[in-house]
């Protein structure tokens, strides 16, 4: 697994070029399913090893309407999340397998440090499988587990397991050791867009009542699937990510730009 694995950041680019990665900066347009509706939007998400992280969406809601400006972030060990604009709409998510997202309008009666460190250890996952699809950064012991065999080829399957978070594997093509997917297993993720009290600048925390959690919702195979790379400062990047669950695709990420160690204002991270 871990010769498979080197194999790997060899394919993309390589240990130095991408050890010397200290930030990233995404950006793209997504697509997401959410019930009969088809949110789009643009998608920014910006790292800094070893532990920040901010995810900013920009949509409309379903009809038209002012654009909602959704963010999630991780600044070490803090956590934090924001709604604005969207006159009167918020939007909540949820990814399957990250206990604690959105947990402030579901769950009422569990504590409010329980509650931040569920969305820290949420948001740690997060990061780690954003660093795992970019930059094949394994933080957990490696095995190769099995082959797996589509029309396209044959892929290397690697077994992680992580520091935080459910095992991961990792689908390698067996010819280019390009990382093709990672799957893992986890409750389908929900999406809500609701109506806000407090009209535009609102807060997540403020945001009106959720639906409260389903009860007894059964595990699935999640899935980051990657493909169209192209190099970007010496190394192999997707610009095409899809999630789905069980095979069916729920998101779909055209990433339009990448930059490599770009230096970012010190307030990015912080609320």
């Amino acid at each position: 697994g871990a010769a498979l694995l080197a194999d790997a950041r060899r394919a993309i680019g390589g240990d130095e070029g991408l050890a010397g990665v200290k930030t990233l900066d995404v950006r793209g347009d997504f697509k997401r399913v959410a019930g009969q509706t088809t949110i789009e939007g643009e998608l920014q998400v910006r790292i800094e090893r070893p532990d920040k992280l901010r995810r900013d969406e920009d949509l409309s809601p379903p009809g038209g309407g002012p654009a909602i400006i959704r963010t999630e972030a991780l600044n070490g060990t803090t956590v934090w999340d924001e709604n604005s604009g969207g006159g009167g709409f918020f939007v909540q998510r949820g990814r399957g397998g990250d206990a604690g997202r959105g947990a402030r309008g579901n769950a009422p009666n569990i504590d409010p440090a329980q509650l931040e460190d569920l969305q820290r250890r949420a948001r740690q996952t997060e990061l780690a499988r954003f660093l795992l699809i970019w930059l094949l950064a394994a933080d957990g012991p490696v095995n190769w587990v099995a082959t797996a065999e589509a029309p396209e080829g044959k892929a290397d399957v690697l077994e992680i397991t992580p520091a935080s978070g459910p095992v991961v594997r990792l689908f390698l093509d067996q010819t280019t050791h390009i990382p093709l997917m990672i799957t893992w297993q986890g409750t389908p993720p929900q999406m809500v867009v609701a109506g806000r009290r407090g009209g535009r600048g609102g807060r997540g925390g403020d945001a009106g009542a959720a639906p409260p959690p389903r009860q007894g919702a059964q595990p699935a195979t999640l899935q980051l699937t990657l493909g169209e790379y192209k190099t970007v400062g010496g190394i192999n990047l997707p610009h095409l990510v899809t999630r789905g669950i069980n095979d069916m695709t729920i998101e779909e990420w055209t990433i339009d730009s990448y930059r490599i160690n770009q230096s970012f204002r010190s307030d990015v991270f912080a609320k």
